[in-house]
């Protein structure tokens, strides 16, 4: 082949590649031969979802209120509390000589209202014969003062009466059962925070013959609680 057909042909063929290369440029997209770029930020990781924390419920320590005492009332108390013993005595000389002995237990149902029980005995001296009776009482007593109170009671009794045997001409002893109401006015002195002295005056509505008190009737008292 002569020597300007080669040059022609090698001209023509690097037309073609200069052409098919440029056209390829055109339609190739650019991101095809770019690089890919690599992250130069922090790397966030995905944030797992936490799951809610169950807390277990914790014993609640047991709260002791104080119990509320409203104005005018009292404090609630054990029945041992508000329980009382003592007793009375009462000495007696004129027309019949007594000697008296009467213990007593009782409660306070409030600090001014006071009841309870008790048992009696007496020795009697008349007409130079001496007697025994016994027999038992329920009382109550209300503080109407600061110092002073009203009493009443009533006391079952079997009593030993002298009777004249008008055969023989000797006085000869018979029992029996008497009841005996008595009320009053009294004076009381506190010892302590719950025990007392008591004075009392009383009258006897039942002023027999068979009664082994006169009137008036004056006894002294004490009352100390069970418990201090």
């Amino acid at each position: 082949m002569p020597l300007r057909y080669r040059y022609k042909l090698l001209l023509l063929t690097l037309c073609c590649l200069l052409g098919g290369t440029g056209a390829k440029a055109q339609t190739e997209p650019d991101t095809v031969r770019r690089k890919r770029e690599l992250p130069t930020g922090p790397i966030v990781e995905p944030q797992q979802q936490r799951q809610p924390r169950v807390t277990q419920p914790q014993p609640q320590p047991e709260v002791i209120r104080p119990q509320v005492v409203r104005p005018g009332e009292e404090a609630p108390q054990a029945l041992i509390d508000r329980m009382f013993w003592g007793g009375s005595f009462g000495l007696q000389f004129g027309t019949f000589t007594n000697v008296s002995l009467l213990p007593v237990l009782g409660y306070r149902a409030t600090e001014t209202f006071w009841l309870g029980i008790g048992g009696v005995y007496h020795y009697r001296r008349f007409r130079g014969e001496s007697v025994h009776n016994y027999g038992g009482r329920v009382f109550a007593q209300q503080q109407i003062f600061e110092n002073f109170l009203i009493h009443g009671e009533f006391e079952q009794l079997n009593v030993e009466l002298p009777l004249m045997n008008y055969n023989t001409g000797v006085y000869e002893f018979s029992r029996r059962f008497i009841g005996i109401p008595m009320a009053g006015l009294g004076y009381r002195q506190r010892i302590g925070e719950r025990g007392a002295a008591d004075i009392l005056l009383l009258y006897n509505f039942n002023d027999s013959f068979a009664s082994p008190y006169s009137n008036p009737v004056i006894r002294a008292g004490f009352s100390f609680p069970f418990r201090r």
